[in-house]
């Protein structure tokens, strides 16, 4: 368990800022289809 945190947390610091920027494309793309 704690060995698959580890990996989790180095993979999430790693592609942070991919999620953050696909979080707010998602945004984008939900105001630009008016939904």
């Amino acid at each position: 368990m704690s060995t698959y945190k580890t990996k989790y947390f180095k993979n999430t610091k790693k592609i942070n800022n991919t999620l953050w920027l696909d979080k707010l494309i998602n945004q984008l793309e939900k105001k630009s289809k008016g939904v």
